[in-house]
């Protein structure tokens, strides 16, 4: 397991992570997102590092470095669970709700969204403890950013 991620395990805040460690929590998750239709296509990763740089406002320099650790945690198979749980301790809702237009915005960069996607971001909306209608009103900003 990734060392940082042990940290996560213990009950911790927002205050206790630094940047750049939830910055990778958050770029896990959507690797893991595009992922789920078992199609990493070019799109989903060039969607991914656009979100990297314009929303995360990670610099240019450091964008391969946390893709590529947070594409590490995820084939270290660390499940989604910890993951959202993770999230779930270190965000407040409303930076959860900016996660899940992300996850959007990462779901339709291909231009569909297959079973496995649809599926996995509804097991997201219960991780996260979401309702549907924040997840629909997440998609509609995903979309109308296409």
């Amino acid at each position: 397991m990734i060392p940082f991620l042990k940290k996560f395990k213990k009950e911790q805040r927002t205050e206790d992570a630094t940047e750049d460690e939830k910055n990778i929590l958050v770029i896990s998750l959507l690797i893991e997102c595009a992922k789920g239709d078992y199609d990493f296509s070019d799109q989903e990763i060039s969607k991914i590092k656009d979100l990297i740089q314009k929303k995360l406002k990670i610099d240019q320099s450091k964008i391969n470095l946390i893709f590529d650790k947070s594409l590490e945690i995820v084939e270290e198979n660390v499940e989604l669970y910890s993951l959202t749980k993770n999230i779930r301790d270190n965000f407040d809702k409303e930076e959860i709700l900016e996660i899940f237009e992300y996850l959007w915005s990462v779901v339709l960069a291909d231009g569909k969204i297959d079973d496995f996607e649809a599926a996995l971001m509804s097991k997201l909306v219960g991780l996260f403890h979401l309702t549907g209608k924040e997840s629909s009103d997440a998609k509609k900003k995903a979309m109308s950013h296409l």
